[in-house]
């Protein structure tokens, strides 16, 4: 699909990553429905956007918390209103490093819903009109930690887990039909998500981090693409297969690393 062609609904649209999609998109012709938790960033976003748009294009914002299904069923309505969108990309996230038995109960049940339930309720409100389209498109942003358990990650790992078999499932589901859903698998990535705690422990293991443009520009991609499934960066590519066949041989390794990153997470 052209990107002229896309009207994406975009979550997260706040964030480093996020803005950096929605910019992409809208310089490449895309009609935006955009939300995020940061109501003046989106404006100036909008702004921008909507200053560089051409004529057929559609620049929307609204500031919604997708946790409170009032707001988010509100937002969807003024979607609905306005047209028919053919393309999904579920960006929005938080991630919580912490060792599991420190977690707040609050902090598991607020990663577990934004990071999964969120992008699965989306996608159940916006499928049967998405299934209307000549061709439509639904993307959900993980992390190769939704391929890679890590510790300090555990309900982390366990949401991203969640969508990516949430895309897979669903894009079998959707095989005999015109909605392509793909999955892409971002490692580190040097934005807000992380922590100068997590920065340093990643420097000290020596873990890359990628800028958020070449995330974006991946995604981006990854959208225009009919793709099932793509992890980023390397040796990430090759440990989320690795440790999808010996898992053992990768956790081993990851064990060696527990006195640091206890350490960092402490």
């Amino acid at each position: 699909m052209q990107p002229e062609q896309m009207t994406v609904v975009l979550t997260g649209a706040c964030g480093g990553i996020g803005q950096l999609i929605a910019r992409r998109l809208g310089a490449l012709g895309a009609s935006l429905f955009l939300c995020g938790t940061n109501a003046e960033a989106l404006a100036d976003l909008q702004r921008e956007l909507r200053a560089d748009a051409r004529d057929h294009q559609s620049i929307q914002s609204r500031a919604v918390d997708l946790t409170d299904e009032a707001e988010t069923d509100a937002w969807l309505d003024s979607i609905a209103v306005s047209g028919p969108v053919n393309v999904l990309v579920n960006n929005a996230g938080i991630c919580r490093f912490q060792m599991f038995e420190r977690l707040a109960e609050r902090d598991i049940e607020l990663v577990m819903q934004l990071n999964s339930i969120v992008p699965m309720k989306l996608t159940h409100r916006l499928l049967p009109g998405l299934k209307q389209q000549p061709e439509a498109r639904i993307v959900n942003i993980a992390s190769t930690f939704g391929a890679i358990g890590f510790p300090g990650y555990s309900v982390y790992s366990a949401s991203k887990y969640a969508i990516r078999g949430f895309s897979q499932s669903l894009r079998r589901e959707l095989s005999d039909t015109q909605v392509s859903v793909g999955c892409i698998l971002p490692r580190a990535t040097r934005t807000a998500i992380n922590s100068e705690r997590v920065m340093e422990m990643n420097r000290e293991l020596s873990v890359a981090m990628d800028p958020p443009d070449k995330v974006a520009a991946a995604v981006v991609d990854f959208i225009r693409s009919d793709r099932g499934e793509l992890a980023l960066g390397w040796p990430e590519k090759l440990l989320v297969r690795i440790n999808s066949v010996f898992p053992a041989l990768v956790g081993r390794a990851i064990a060696k690393k527990l006195p640091l990153i206890k350490h960092y997470a402490a």
